[in-house]
């Protein structure tokens, strides 16, 4: 189980085999999701805040670049103090990767909605991919043009609405919520996409925790 030293400070236990790949794998996913459950947090600072909105706002989620964009950008509403950093990395059985210079708080969030996936994976999933194949039917996964996004949108704002409900529960993101996010993407579906884009991060961290090769 993962070991909140004192604030400022993560331990996350690994075991067995790594490789290099996942020394690149597991922190990027790490990372990724930290930064987006950091900016779900409540933030007194209206430039954060401001910047967060922008990050949610600017991009099209239209297929492309858009997933890489966003978590760049919040990266850097984040306080450099505050961004995961490498204090010590021990391999063996069992090894260990200490961070530094994060809000524990957003840890010890993200280990558990890790490890509430990793115990329903199949559940997980089956939701997952059921909305997936639903926005894929609909031709809402790569849209050209924001006017035919609109209409498509509102032809299917239930099934949206309603996949944003599954996906916020799956992420353990408050429902009362959803209505932030919607305010700051300007869209129920952007919404959506960005919902999948981090539990396909959370979906990496899980088959770690699984696995055993890092107890979140």
């Amino acid at each position: 189980m993962a070991e909140n030293l004192f604030d400022g400070y993560y331990k996350i236990p690994i075991d067995k085999r790594w490789d290099l790949e996942d020394l690149y794998k597991f922190p990027r996913a790490y990372e990724q999701v930290y930064f987006a459950f950091y900016s779900l947090m409540p933030h007194e600072d209206e430039y954060i805040r401001e910047r967060i909105d922008r990050a949610y706002f600017t991009f099209p989620w239209r297929g492309g670049y858009s997933a890489v964009n966003f978590y760049n950008h919040l990266k850097y509403t984040v306080p450099k103090q505050q961004r995961p950093a490498i204090k010590s990395i021990q391999y063996a059985s069992p090894g260990w990767i200490e961070l530094i210079a994060i809000a524990v708080s957003v840890s010890w969030l993200i280990s558990k909605v890790v490890k509430n996936v990793c115990a329903s994976i199949d559940a997980a999933n089956n939701t997952y991919t059921n909305i997936h194949r639903g926005l894929a039917d609909r031709k809402m996964l790569r849209i050209e043009v924001e006017k035919k996004e609109a209409e498509l949108l509102l032809q299917n704002l239930d099934f949206v609405r309603g996949a944003n409900l599954e996906m916020a529960d799956l992420l353990e993101i408050p429902r009362t919520q959803i209505g932030e996010i919607n305010r700051r993407t300007g869209s129920d579906l952007k919404t959506l996409k960005i919902f999948l884009s981090v539990f396909r991060r959370i979906k990496i961290l899980a088959e770690y925790q699984k696995k055993g090769k890092a107890d979140l």
